[in-house]
């Protein structure tokens, strides 16, 4: 029909914070409030009465590349570190000539998970955070069309620099230069719904953050200190703090020269070694695989990308 706006495809969509861009998305959903009904019995056998009750509203879901904005990667920082902030900004979608057409608006957001990704030496795969983010409040608006999301950001390319090959990763005292894989690291943070009874919709407060265990596959022709290590720490009980050791786990770039991001790990202590299955018809490296728990996690990033003219 004239005058009509015709669909789109959402292929096109951004990350806003505080009002400033912070990237372009691979993915997003999530963010939609819900209510539960309940149920009111009546005396006399009439039909239960029925009506909504509390706000909740779902988290947001979202992936993204390395071509993010410094403030994006600053919120990382500070969730990991206890120094919790809550954000607002928008998902904001476009039309196929970077025109707006809707936003979802979201307020008082806090970090609730950072997936960081896995690498392997013979993946051929691309790179990607996943984040997942507990806004309060979220709104929907709709534009005409007319607000252009240009000028495209600078920097762009950096997404194709992330390959899950391109990794280094070390254990203090440990030879760990012909590690081949390093299994994806998925950081939470509880959040506590807080009930106010003049609102509807629930406060969201930070609690404890949970670090995951680290899990890498190494040549079993290097896995001796590490076996001893567990024999130590595991068999013989010797587990005391200062048997812990610290780490890191560098992403990156294709030239295997510069890095992209570098997530340190505090307070490692192996709790399994695991020799893969011999099979008598294999022709492959037989590798180990070792999980060590970690008291603590922090994240660091070299260059943030940039938004603008």
């Amino acid at each position: 029909m004239p005058g009509q706006m015709r669909s789109y495809v959402a292929n096109r969509f951004l990350l806003e914070l505080q009002k400033q861009t912070a990237g372009w998305l691979l993915t997003s959903e999530g963010g939609m409030a819900s209510t539960e009904v309940v149920q009111e019995r009546l005396a006399a056998g009439y039909p239960v009465r029925k009506h909504a009750g509390n706000v909740k509203v779902e988290e947001i879901t979202f992936t993204c590349g390395s071509s993010m904005t410094e403030p994006f990667y600053e919120w990382l920082q500070g969730s990991i570190r206890y120094e919790h902030e809550r954000k607002e900004g928008a998902i904001v979608t476009a039309n196929y000539d970077f025109k707006e057409i809707v936003r979802t608006n979201f307020y008082e957001a806090l970090i609730t998970e950072i997936g960081l990704p896995a690498v392997d030496a013979a993946s051929k795969d691309a790179c990607k955070f996943t984040i997942k983010m507990a806004p309060e409040w979220t709104e929907i608006k709709h534009s005409s069309g007319t607000q252009s999301m240009l000028p495209a950001p600078k920097d762009t390319e950096k997404q194709k620099r992330w390959q899950a090959a391109n990794f280094r990763f070390v254990v203090d005292g440990m030879n760990t230069q012909r590690v081949n894989k390093v299994e994806a690291l998925t950081i939470k943070q509880n959040v506590v719904d807080n009930a106010v009874g003049e609102r509807l919709i629930f406060q969201k407060e930070p609690a404890q953050i949970d670090f995951p265990n680290v899990v890498f596959t190494i040549p079993e022709v290097d896995a001796e200190p590490f076996y001893k290590w567990y024999d130590d720490f595991v068999t013989k009980g010797k587990s005391d703090p200062a048997n812990e050791k610290n780490g890191h786990l560098e992403y990156l770039k294709p030239d295997v020269a510069g890095v992209l991001f570098t997530v340190d790990f505090f307070g490692l202590g192996i709790i399994k070694f695991s020799p893969e299955k011999l099979e008598s018809s294999s022709e492959k490296v037989r590798n180990v695989k070792i999980e060590m728990y970690c008291e603590r996690m922090d994240f660091k990033y070299a260059q943030a990308g940039k938004f603008g003219g």
